[in-house]
């Protein structure tokens, strides 16, 4: 195959697709804009591409867009799902997140990895199939969402309007494939306490190691003790005198909650220095159960093959005149239930109150579908790595919201996870090899 004159054409469109800041925005919410201007205009940048290209286009009302080649009426169709929303950037970025830059031998921004460059790369998969006037027997469609990164209530919309494809993929995982996904879940703790707190604020979002928190504690210790405490454990942070109370300040990392190995939980790292210095029953009580993120200090430390461990994020804390509000992240292998890890979080952190907010439970593929050995041998052939052999992941993708999806790449074990942090990128090189992995994959999908 011949992909290499699209490569000009591949970085261009992936670095104007990023300069579109495709974040929520709530105030902008009209019914035909679902999601806000901002994810529309990137929207309406996909449809008037696609349309310039010669290319049939599908609209659901907002949520989502289809970019399809027809088959040859056997009524089988195969989707490549991917999505135009991006998280908020955030702070720590050493140039505009939403630049698009060329250099150094990458493209820079928000969405380089989560996806946009993925579904750009899909897109001229589809691209060389129009024209090479391949024939094929399925119909393919790209598709691309808008809401993945908040509720993926626009593709479950999609899926509703489309009907079933007999074999889906999203670019949104790792190498060879993810066999299974495991649950993810969200529970809300709140209720009243005396604390020495006065004021804690902890956290971004549910689903990002908290990067930084911020106490205002009212009695028990002194500057000097936390100042010792904050050194010993070599923490980043500061602690100051503010009027009658002292005012303490922690660093993290911040990393998705689905690999919370990746980051430094600085709400955590905040409770465990009040804990050690003034023994605030609430600090001891929080840092107990959510210090190990496999669950080991509220007794959910499950680890279930085939999926492995249980982890949880404590996401959000707010506390304000002994009142507890957070918000905890949990993701858990197929084989036990919603049902008894709250009930065992809500034992373990009595006397708060624990609720179940959502729960999206574990998906488990066949390992012998014909369509996942043709993702194998694809990936195989090409990258080379011959031993790689199906994933579980942590994280929830758009095989959650659709039937007979899969991620598929196109992230590798060992590859530097820029997603959800700040300076995001991917590699040129990386993005070429890419293209000849999706469109060797669709071709071979949609016409075998």
């Amino acid at each position: 195959m011949n992909l290499e004159k699209y490569y000009p054409d591949i970085i261009k469109s992936i670095s104007d697709l990023v300069r579109i800041p495709t974040v929520y925005d709530a105030a902008s919410v009209t019914p035909a804009m679902p999601y806000g201007k901002n994810v529309h205009a990137g929207y309406e940048w996909l449809k008037k591409r696609a349309l310039a290209d010669g290319f049939e286009v599908l609209e659901f009302d907002g949520h989502a867009l289809a970019i399809r080649i027809p088959g040859n009426n056997t009524g089988e169709r195969i989707d490549v799902v991917s999505h135009l929303d991006v998280v908020a950037p955030g702070d720590g970025w050493l140039d505009d997140p939403f630049s698009g830059a060329v250099s150094d031998g990458a493209i820079h921004g928000r969405g380089t990895q989560d996806m946009k460059a993925a579904l750009m790369l899909t897109y001229y998969g589809l691209k060389y199939i129009k024209d090479q006037r391949i024939p094929l027997k399925r119909e393919i469609r790209v598709v691309a969402g808008c809401d993945e990164e908040r509720t993926m209530e626009d593709i479950r919309y999609y899926a509703k309007k489309a009907g079933d494809p007999v074999f889906a993929f999203t670019p949104d995982g790792k190498f060879p494939y993810t066999l299974g996904e495991k649950g993810a879940l969200m529970w809300c703790v709140d209720g009243i306490v005396d604390t020495s707190i006065e004021v804690l604020d902890g956290g971004v979002q549910c689903n990002v190691v908290s990067p930084e928190a911020s106490a205002l504690i009212r009695y028990g210790g002194s500057p000097d003790e936390y100042e010792k405490v904050l050194k010993q454990k070599g923490y980043p942070g500061g602690v100051s005198r503010e009027g009658d109370c002292i005012r303490l300040q922690v660093f993290g990392k911040a990393a998705h909650a689905s690999r919370p190995q990746d980051g430094e939980n600085a709400t955590v790292r905040l409770l465990g220095l009040i804990s050690c210095v003034n023994s605030d029953p609430l600090a001891e009580l929080l840092y107990r159960c959510f210090s190990d993120y496999n669950g080991r200090g509220a007794s959910l430390d499950y680890d279930i093959e085939p999926m492995g461990k249980l982890t949880m994020n404590l996401g959000i804390l707010r506390i304000r005149d002994n009142k507890v509000l957070a918000e905890v992240d949990c993701r858990y292998p197929y084989g036990i239930t919603s049902d008894i890890l709250t009930d065992k979080l809500q034992r373990a952190l009595s006397p708060l109150k624990v609720t179940l907010q959502y729960d999206d439970r574990p998906t488990l593929a066949d390992k012998n579908s014909p369509w996942l050995r043709i993702l194998l041998d694809t990936y195989r052939e090409i990258s080379g790595d011959i031993n790689a052999e199906p994933v579980i992941s942590g994280g929830v993708t758009y095989g959650k919201a659709m039937k007979n999806c899969v991620a598929f790449g196109p992230g590798r074990e060992g590859d530097q996870v820029l997603a959800h942090q700040a300076n995001e990128r991917i590699e040129i090189e990386k993005v070429k090899q890419l293209y000849r992995i999706y469109t060797t994959a669709m071709i071979r999908l949609a016409a075998s």
